[in-house]
């Protein structure tokens, strides 16, 4: 069998560690990444070069040599990475198939280049050539949309039909090579190149069909929350409307005995009366009646708590969403600002502010409150839940962000000046389509 260029497997070395890194970029790193991951490679790499130079024949780097690459690059990851155990030994299949694709490209290369003519200088250039757009296009391309939000989330199942999955190609290329023929070594590199082929072609399928599975699994979790915020919006509705009635006859019956009679102690307790009974009134005004419910039910967990909920909005420029939706985006975003300020020791600061106005072209929904213990965010600009439990916590802000998308609206949230603010916009013209295309 024909004999590498030993420049050109010097050179996949090279694009191994290249790989790697450009995998690391993507992915959540440690702090001072680059300078530990620039002394580790150069340590493998020399590892990796002394071994490749005590090596006798071609037929002994696969048994030798690739368990090496595979070590070093599960090394990295480890080291330089905040990925788990199952993540990281992942990419390290991923790091070995882009290695060893490499390596067989260029021995097609190699054997067909000198004979179409041209020289062993062209065929070496062709070859790094080729290393240089297999290294960008990995970087550009396959190391960039595989992860989501900068993990990989392999689970037990992925990780076992990867782990296969290359197991059985690694072995049937080792059997491809038995027996090859000298005189006819571009039969064994054509077998290997397409064994090398399918499996990076089935570990991605794999990948994009895990992937999609998990998607499916969270827009599943967040239609079971929909599910159940419109039970609760239909509970919360009737009971309000229920107290509502029985506050309003109360109001009149207050205002009977007030007529009836006229001692003084009597009237202070039934203006205190009064003023009980009218909390509901004073909280139910924004004009939109779905608005109305979430924040009274709301108002009375604050007024438990020592909350104090300010609201200025117009809720009749939220006519056109969907009631469940509503309630769903205002119900999770007050939960979240309760739950936050709960937690703050000084009652003065447990402030809520609500707001609904259309500033230019733009519904803006603002939802304020104070903030005291840091908050990590993730890949996609969420905080991360600081629940213990898994549940359904942390699918709040996603599930507002999904049913704010479906009005053409956008979602941010951050935190400034010790306050956090969830921002909601919407543009005024998508809503008025909604509401024609509802109508």
């Amino acid at each position: 069998m024909l004999e590498y260029d030993s420049g050109i497997r010097i050179a996949t070395m090279l694009s191994m560690w290249l790989f790697a890194g450009g995998m690391l970029f993507w992915v959540r790193h440690k702090p001072q990444i680059w300078g530990q991951f620039t002394l580790y490679a150069t340590a493998g790499f020399t590892a990796q070069l002394l071994l490749f130079l005590s090596i006798r024949s071609v037929s002994e780097t696969r048994y030798l040599l690739y368990p090496v690459h595979f070590a070093l690059s599960v090394g990295a990851f480890l080291l330089c990475s905040q990925l788990s155990k199952r993540d990281v030994v992942y990419c390290g299949f991923w790091v070995m198939i882009h290695q060893q694709l490499c390596m067989q490209i260029c021995s097609v290369i190699q054997f067909w280049l000198p004979r179409w003519g041209l020289s062993i200088r062209w065929t070496q250039i062709a070859c790094v050539a080729w290393i240089l757009v297999h290294v960008a296009l990995a970087f550009g391309l396959l190391s960039h949309w595989m992860p989501v939000d900068g993990r990989y989330e392999v689970g037990p199942r992925q990780f076992a039909a990867a782990c296969v999955s290359f197991a059985v190609f690694e072995i049937l290329v080792i059997l491809s090579n038995y027996g090859s023929s000298h005189d006819q070594p571009w039969e064994s590199w054509r077998l290997t190149l397409l064994m090398e082929l399918y499996c990076a072609t089935l570990l991605y399928m794999q990948h994009e069909s895990f992937k999609k599975s998990a998607l499916r699994r969270e827009v599943d979790v967040l239609n079971q929350l929909q599910i159940q915020q419109k039970q609760q919006y239909d509970l919360s509705k009737e009971t309000i409307a229920l107290i509502n009635r029985k506050c309003h006859d109360l109001k009149h019956q207050v205002q009977a005995m007030r007529v009836l009679f006229a001692d003084e102690h009597r009237e202070s307790y039934l203006k205190e009366l009064e003023n009980a009974v009218g909390i509901y009134e004073a909280l139910t005004k924004t004009g939109n009646e779905v608005l109305d419910t979430v924040l009274t039910e709301k108002s009375l967990y604050c007024e438990a708590n020592s909350i104090k909920a300010h609201c200025v909005a117009d809720g009749k420029l939220l006519d056109f969403m969907d009631p469940v939706d509503l309630y769903t985006i205002f119900g999770n975003a007050l939960d979240n600002a309760i739950d936050c300020v709960r937690q703050i020791e000084a009652t003065e600061k447990r402030i809520i502010d609500v707001l609904v106005y259309q500033e230019n072209q733009f519904l803006v929904v603002q939802i304020i409150n104070p903030v005291e213990r840091e908050l990590k965010f993730d890949g996609e600009g969420l905080p991360v839940t600081t629940k213990g439990d898994n549940g359904y916590h942390g699918f709040g802000l996603r599930s507002i962000r999904y049913l704010v998308q479906r009005y053409g609206g956008f979602l941010t949230v951050e935190v400034e000046k010790g306050c956090f603010y969830l921002r909601i916009l919407i543009p005024a013209e998508q809503a008025k389509k909604t509401v024609v295309k509802e109508s």
